[in-house]
């Protein structure tokens, strides 16, 4: 269906479109006539509790970083003295095998017994108490 264009009828007048509101909220801070009135001034408190909270946010992201940070530091040096514990551990139950302790003091002259320790047995003395 082919249609020949209507041209615009110049008797017909363009209505023009509304502005909206964000429309003109937009263009108000893109020119800055914003600022000029007198309700910007009532807000100027609210603005700087709004700077005010977004410093404490910025600061709290900080701490928590720095928290994070941290964190994975000690988590790292637990893990490094875990293991020296377990390393420490195992040569200390490796050193003191009676073989082991047998083999160090040989050089100073100290040898194992051969024969089994022997059981001393004390009696105690009676005394004969006199009645006076």
């Amino acid at each position: 269906m082919n249609r020949l264009k209507k041209k615009d009828d110049p008797t017909q007048k363009a209505t023009p479109k509304e502005i909206g509101p964000l429309f003109r909220w937009l263009s108000g801070v893109m020119d800055g006539s914003f600022l000029s009135k007198d309700s910007s001034i009532k807000n100027v408190p609210f603005a700087l509790f709004i700077c005010l909270l977004a410093g404490f946010y910025i600061a709290n992201t900080y701490n928590a970083e720095r928290t994070v940070r941290q964190n994975a530091r000690l988590i790292k040096e637990l893990k490094d003295l875990r293991s020296e514990y377990i390393t420490l551990k195992s040569d200390l139950v490796f050193n003191s095998n009676p073989s082991q302790v047998a083999d160090k003091l040989a050089s100073e002259g100290i040898f194992e017994a051969k024969e089994p320790p022997q059981h001393l047995f004390i009696q105690k003395p009676t005394f004969k108490t006199t009645k006076r």
